[in-house]
């Protein structure tokens, strides 16, 4: 289960490259998120594993903080697409270089991510074929 866990954070963290800067919606990002939920192909990543693990946003950067080490990641959004949209880049780590095409959504203090690991960017929050399902709860 951790590395079903680590596979796909970093895949959360690799999911950008080619959206023009959208310096509203990278604001409306920032902050420090728990992750309370995370399903890839129908497996969903128990929450005694999930406590210990939260992102960070801030400007055009999402840190993913895990028990042992910190996984860095460049990111581009668009909040003007519906559904908006995300890309992430990892700084370092196994999937370092890649990019993981992704929608997002914010809903008060919760972030829902959908991003394909292998593929095209989701267009719909569900967690099917390569498609993983992040769930995130802002801190207060």
């Amino acid at each position: 289960m951790r590395g079903m866990l680590l596979a796909a954070l970093t895949a959360t963290l690799a999911l950008g490259t080619a959206l023009v800067a959208d310096d509203a919606g990278l604001k409306a990002l920032e902050g420090t998120y728990k992750v309370v939920g995370l399903t890839k192909s129908g497996d969903v990543v128990p929450d005694d594993v999930l406590k210990s693990v939260s992102v960070i946003f801030k400007a055009d950067e999402m840190t993913l903080k895990l028990p042992e080490r910190a996984l860095p990641a460049k990111i581009k959004v668009d909040g003007k697409k519906s559904p908006m949209t995300i890309e992430i880049t990892p700084s370092d780590g196994p999937e370092k270089g890649k990019t993981f095409l992704g929608i997002y959504r914010i809903e008060k203090d919760e972030l829902t991510i959908a991003f394909n690991e292998k593929g095209d960017r989701p267009t719909e929050f569900k967690a099917e074929g390569d498609v993983a399902l992040m769930k995130l709860k802002k801190d207060k």
